[in-house]
């Protein structure tokens, strides 16, 4: 009687490809650096859709930090939608632009400045 042994491949798990590709059309203040070491950053892009939550980290102000976006963002069409002091370290900003919509998100913590940018498409917003 003839055995018939079957092997496999076993192959090792591999590392998930995570992009965080900046997307053109928002802004960054200088002094500001995407942290992306841990995949903290990421975003994805597909035709007209785009997603993607950036975060960035450095020793620029807060308020200066708000203020430049708050004046250049409209430089790129965006509409400022919401502008909100969550607390005395926190500020937020929203913008929309037809099918897009960018949310900041300044942080002072630790003796420094964390900026999020969570950027969205919605189809149903027109």
């Amino acid at each position: 009687m003839a055995a018939i042994v079957l092997s496999g491949c076993v192959s090792s798990p591999r590392d998930e490809v995570i992009s965080a590709k900046q997307f053109q059309d928002i802004v960054v203040p200088d002094g500001l650096n995407l942290v992306d070491n841990a995949h903290e950053s990421h975003s994805n892009e597909n035709a007209s859709y785009r997603m993607g939550h950036f975060v960035y980290t450095g020793s620029t102000r807060r308020e200066e930090a708000v203020t430049y976006v708050r004046q250049r963002m409209p430089q790129h069409s965006w509409v400022l939608v919401a502008d909100d002091a969550v607390d005395e370290n926190t500020n937020r900003l929203r913008f929309v632009r037809g099918y897009y919509s960018a949310e900041y998100k300044f942080t002072r913590m630790d003796g420094r400045m964390q900026m999020v940018v969570d950027y969205r498409t919605d189809y149903t917003s027109r």
